[in-house]
């Protein structure tokens, strides 16, 4: 009986990731698509970013921490970087933001759309 519920959960689960279009690895392959799309020409294909002018995501504590604060930050930007709330939707933010928490050897949790659309509404 037990096993019924674990196999349950993890087909209800690839079914949720399924129908939202958000499998792990399709969030990462679209995290990057929209990161260097946006983000690497000022934070570099490699996260190292450049010193003193844009900061570097690889191995950043920021980056790695909380995501509602990364999530405000790339929303509303700040002094020498834009907002980004008019031009991703939550969908591709989410992307780049789970890309940028896990790529060049980062851990962090994903992002999800959710966490951003609760976000834009506050």
């Amino acid at each position: 009986m037990k096993l019924f519920f674990t196999m349950l959960g993890v087909a209800l689960l690839l079914a949720t990731n399924l129908a939202q279009g958000q499998g792990g690895s399709d969030l990462l392959k679209q995290g990057q698509e929209v990161y260097e799309n946006n983000c690497a020409d000022c934070h570099r294909s490699n996260g190292e970013g450049l010193p003193v002018r844009f900061p570097a995501l690889k191995g950043s504590a920021f980056v790695q921490g909380e995501a509602q604060p990364l999530i405000n930050l790339i929303l509303a930007g700040k002094k020498g970087m834009p907002a980004w709330a008019e031009h991703l939707k939550d969908q591709e933010m989410a992307a780049a933001l789970t890309y940028i928490r896990n790529a060049w050897g980062n851990k962090a949790p994903a992002v999800t759309p959710e966490d951003v659309a609760a976000a834009r509404k506050k």
